[in-house]
């Protein structure tokens, strides 16, 4: 570890001892669990220790004696489980088996985001750009073709469209369209086989409806919001992908998206900053978890196990949902939650580069792409934007040759 990283450290640790409850994890002794793998390092690490146990020391007494427990299949943060960022390879070669290297653009030369793996060198696909595309498609590598799955009942009548978001769910398309039909401005939802049979209509969506949905089981759920009397109201809509009625998700007035499926929150975006606790809804259980944001971590959000902000200088925080097991690394940037919270996912901006991250916190491993800066440069927006979808079942980078690399997240092992 860097002197800086071990100073971050440090810190992290001191924080966690002057906050109750008391962590899960013994962090003098995960300390020391490092120091045992790193002996060249070791007058380093001991310095590090004893500041940590001093503080430790006073507030809460953390016996010593005991090893911390095997954190098994949990979420887990604790510092010695935090990979060295500064030093990571490269998805493709952590994990090869969920990593596929498509071509830069379709076969007619178009330009498109890789939606979907589905096996069998076949993708689902939609065209980047509105392009008056009324459906995503099948695009099979091997073979060579693209099979647009949205027949005339989807196009009749239709102009100006794109698709803004594509899922596949329950071995189905799911889109939300936008465009014009007979002349007026649409937002609706369609599925479809994958076979490129007929496509059905699921919803008409009204004015104020999210352009992108989460996926529950075989349901999907989107953002509606209407206003009156100059106040805006807000609830979340479900509907099936074998179709049936539209539905408001039971107790969801004044929810959004979390964009960890199938979670909403009652925070909304735009107001982040000012608040310091929250409540997550699960869409399909009804269950309800509670967070509150650590006193030394703002911009907090949160899926169902961890949390993500900022500490000191803009950099990412990272905290448990009660506010415990604080952890601060040592650059800015963004990290989310990403498939039911199992990967964090963003980016960090190194000093001269820009990391694009995955890390699985199941095992603890991460890989990462990195990206030259120059001096002033914006860092950029991360993995590449999969249309509207704010949680995206695959991340994409370009590569050497303007490849698409896909990371099929659900392929990781």
């Amino acid at each position: 570890m860097s002197n800086d990283i071990e100073e971050r450290l440090t810190r992290t640790l001191a924080w966690a001892a002057e906050d109750v409850p008391v962590p899960g994890y013994d962090p003098v002794d995960a300390v020391r669990g490092r120091q045992r793998r790193r002996r060249r390092r070791r007058a380093i690490l001991a310095a590090a220790c004893a500041v940590v146990v001093a503080a430790v020391g006073v507030v809460t007494g953390v016996r010593m004696a005991v090893p911390p427990p095997d954190p098994g299949p949990h979420y887990v943060f604790s510092p010695d489980r935090i990979p060295d960022f500064t030093n990571l390879p490269e998805p493709e070669k952590l994990w090869p088996d969920a990593v596929h290297r498509l071509p830069a653009a379709l076969p007619d030369g178009s330009r498109y985001a890789v939606v979907a793996v589905l096996g069998d060198d076949r993708y689902l696909v939609a065209r980047d750009r509105p392009t008056g595309e009324a459906a995503p498609s099948i695009f099979d590598t091997r073979a060579g073709t693209v099979t647009v799955l949205g027949t005339s009942a989807v196009s009749d009548g239709l102009a100006m469209s794109s698709v803004l978001m594509a899922r596949e769910v329950d071995g189905r398309a799911v889109w939300f369209l936008s465009g014009f039909r007979n002349s007026r401005s649409v937002r609706e939802v369609w599925v479809a086989p994958l076979d490129g049979t007929a496509a059905t209509r699921l919803a008409l969506l009204p004015n104020g409806s999210a352009p992108r949905f989460g996926v529950a089981g075989d349901k999907i759920f989107w953002e509606q919001e209407h206003r009156a009397k100059g106040r805006v109201f807000r609830v979340i809509r479900s509907v099936s992908v074998h179709g049936g009625a539209v539905t408001d998700v039971p107790g969801s007035a004044g929810f959004q998206s979390a964009n960890v499926s199938p979670w909403i929150t009652d925070q909304y975006m735009s107001t982040a900053s000012l608040h310091t606790r929250g409540l997550l809804l699960n869409v399909v259980t009804g269950e309800r978890l509670s967070w509150t944001a650590n006193k030394r971590i703002q911009f907090v959000r949160c899926g169902p196990t961890w949390c993500t902000g900022r500490g000191s200088a803009d950099r990412v925080a990272l905290q448990s949902l009660d506010g415990s097991n604080p952890v601060e690394l040592p650059w800015p940037g963004e990290l989310s939650p990403a498939y039911g919270g199992r990967f964090a996912v963003g980016q960090l901006d190194l000093p001269a580069t820009t990391l694009h991250l995955v890390w699985d916190r199941t095992t603890g491993k991460a890989a990462g792409v990195n990206q030259v800066r120059a001096e002033g440069e914006s860092p950029g927006f991360g993995w590449n934007n999969q249309l509207a979808d704010f949680e995206p079942a695959v991340l994409t980078w370009r590569a050497d040759g303007d490849q698409h690399i896909v990371l099929d997240l659900a392929a990781v092992k």
